[in-house]
């Protein structure tokens, strides 16, 4: 198994850009980031576990009917992802806290249509202004849970209540990285399926679990995928 495909000096690095500085300050540090054009987590390519996905269950997902559906990737980085979504004539969004994020995606976009790329900061609401009202269809988290401290794991799980339709929406994850321990720190901080269920049991349902037979070389032989449906505004009133 690959521990990861990141040099130990791009891994200390991105560990010491993050050392001791407030959560307040972690967006303007990914902005940083994507100034110094130092983008270790980007592997050129759509997520090749979140294509078998989405190719192998068309129907269940939904993806058989897309018009009026819409899908948010954040923390998108280039865009592929969202690329991915929109061959699939869902409208998808590319969220990023960089405004060289986000032109580094549009250009990579290349005018298709179908996709949109945001600026904005996950956990506020500015954003969505742009995106529209309503709740979204598909919502894919890769490499940004990771990404987060801690202490924001509950928040996520929260925002995610938040973002995803009850009832129909769905919230993919490729959980990533499942091979590191949280003793070596962060970003990416470890993470384990358990993880994951502690902190959506409680608004979605997780209908898919498996380990990819593709994934990033990074996550070969560790990563599996995960889809989580939200639970209805009904069966949520009783818990």
């Amino acid at each position: 198994m690959s521990s990861s495909d990141l040099s130990i000096d791009e891994r200390a690095r991105l560990k010491a850009h993050f050392s001791d500085v407030p959560i307040s300050e972690h967006g303007a540090k990914w902005a940083e980031l994507w100034e110094q054009d130092f983008l270790p987590w980007d592997k050129g390519a759509p997520s090749a576990a979140l294509s078998n996905l989405l190719s192998e269950r068309i129907s269940s997902l939904g993806l058989d009917s897309p018009s009026g559906k819409r899908a948010l990737v954040p923390g998108c980085g280039r865009g592929y992802d969202v690329m991915l979504f929109a061959s699939y004539g869902v409208d998808s969004y590319g969220l990023e806290i960089s405004p060289e994020a986000v032109e580094w995606a549009e250009a990579n976009n290349k005018g298709r249509m179908g996709c949109r790329f945001l600026e904005g900061d996950f956990y506020k609401d500015d954003w969505l202004k742009e995106a529209g009202e309503g709740g979204w269809d598909y919502v894919y988290d890769y490499t940004f849970l990771c990404a987060m401290p801690l202490v924001l794991r509950p928040e996520w799980a929260e925002r995610m209540k938040q973002l995803v339709k009850p009832g129909t929406g769905f919230l993919i994850c490729l959980e990533f990285p499942l091979y590191k321990s949280l003793d070596l720190g962060g970003p990416p901080w470890g993470l384990t399926s358990k993880v994951y269920e502690e902190l959506l049991s409680d608004g979605f349902e997780r209908i898919v679990h498996y380990k990819p037979e593709r994934t990033h070389k990074i996550g070969e032989g560790s990563d599996y995928i995960a889809v989580w449906r939200r639970k209805s505004v009904e069966s949520l009133g009783k818990l």
